[in-house]
Parts: structure tokens; C-alpha cells; sequence
């Protein structure tokens, strides 16, 4: 491994970190599901615990989960720049840990032993397709590791030469892209706020950081097609 995982163990806890400033900050993007469309622009979406009529230009569909902007202008809520929740971060929901004695954050990557282990022990379909595509991925060599059990936050990572390249999806920062060297982190995300967020704490990961604004993609991509498995 060309760099020791202690680098992306810096990042990861000060990203959890930054998760964990505020429970609720309506400067980052936040999770809305569609609950009803009252006409071709107007929506019932939940907020939180919260049940709210809300406007999108852009065609919603209910049911769905969505990482959105919100700013609140003249008592009416005004959305923005909203990406479907990925599925991993949707399946993570309901994915129930084994070890869930720690309740400090831990840093753990799975090992192939617990794939299968969890694999052996699943409870439902959802588990058993959530372990199934960890298990797949680790055959290509990108691993899966649980930022915050409690939030349920998680990174993709994969060694490529002299740096690593991740994806993490978090419930409040959500989704980010980026790669590590030995001296620098990159970092790209589509939303503005969780960049200037990075960027006030960004002297506590003692790496030169660089920040851009960018659709942030999974290095591997989930999915319910269970052919091809090796053990």
C-alpha cells in the first residue's frame, strides 16, 4: 500500500467531525423525501419530522429521497440542487451492524472475513445485496469502510499507485469524491456550503487541501445483479 492508511484516518475524522457540527444546519444539504405532488410544481415533502409544501422547477418524483439546498425566504421554503440520495447511503439505513457495542467512532474497513460473515447472518434481501456488492467490490480491490456507525456515513476507497481515490456519502455533508497523495488532499462536491465548511477546518487535516465544486461519483456503483459472485 503506497501510503499509510493513517492519512485517510486524518481526513475521515475530521469530515465526521464536520458531519457532526450541527444536527441540523440549513447551509448544507439535507435529505427530503417527496411525499405528494400537489400540481406540475408543487410538492409535499418531508423535512425532518416536519411535513412542508415546497416548489421545484425540476420535475420531482414522490417516493423518492433526495440530497437538497433549502433556504427559507419569506416564511416559504425555496429549494435547489437536488440529487437523488444514492442507493448504498439508502440501503446503509437499514443495514443493522454486528458490532454495535463501540459507540464512539470507530474506523473500520471490512475485512473479507466479515463480508462473508454478514453475508452468512443476513436478516433480510436488503442485507444480503448490501454484503453482496461490499463482497464484489473487494474483489476489484476497492474497500468499503464505515465512517460513523451511528450516522451510518461510509467511503469507498482504492489504492492507485502513489495516491487513493475515495467516495464517502455522509447523511448532512453528502457525497464527496476525491483522491489522497502523500501530501494533499483533493476534494470535489456539489454543494457549495459542505465546500466552505471543509474549508474553515481544513488546517485540522494538516495536508494541503484543494476544494472544487463537482458531481461526486461512487468508485463502485451498487446494484441488485448478484451474477458474476466469487468467494
Amino acid at each position: 500500500m503506497p501510503l499509510n492508511v493513517s492519512k485517510l484516518g486524518k481526513v475521515l475524522k475530521t469530515l465526521n467531525r464536520l458531519e457532526s457540527i450541527k444536527e441540523f444546519n440549513a447551509t448544507l444539504p439535507v435529505k427530503i423525501e417527496v411525499q405528494k405532488q400537489i400540481n406540475p410544481i408543487r410538492y409535499l415533502i418531508k423535512l425532518g419530522n416536519r411535513e412542508v409544501e415546497t416548489k421545484s422547477s425540476i420535475p420531482l418524483e414522490v417516493g423518492k429521497k433526495y440530497f437538497a439546498e433549502i433556504k427559507e425566504i419569506k416564511s416559504k421554503l425555496q429549494i435547489s440542487n437536488l440529487k437523488e440520495i444514492p442507493e448504498i447511503l439508502t440501503l446503509l439505513d437499514k443495514i443493522k451492524f454486528m458490532n454495535e457495542k463501540n459507540k464512539t467512532l470507530k474506523l473500520h474497513t471490512f475485512s473479507k472475513e466479515e463480508i462473508l460473515q454478514h453475508l452468512a447472518n443476513s436478516n433480510n434481501k436488503t442485507e444480503f445485496i448490501f454484503f453482496t456488492n461490499i463482497l464484489m467490490a473487494f474483489h476489484q480491490k476497492i474497500f468499503h469502510l464505515i465512517i460513523n456507525e451511528k450516522k451510518k456515513a461510509l467511503m469507498q476507497y482504492k489504492y492507485s499507485k502513489n495516491k487513493v481515490k475515495f467516495y464517502a456519502v455522509f447523511n448532512h455533508l453528502g457525497e464527496l469524491d476525491g483522491e489522497i497523495t502523500t501530501g494533499t488532499l483533493t476534494v470535489y462536491s456539489p454543494y457549495n456550503a459542505t465546500l466552505q465548511l471543509i474549508e474553515l477546518y481544513k488546517d485540522e487535516i494538516d495536508m494541503e487541501v484543494f476544494l472544487y465544486k463537482k458531481e461526486a461519483k461512487p468508485i463502485y456503483v451498487f446494484a441488485e445483479n448478484l451474477i458474476n459472485l466469487k468467494v
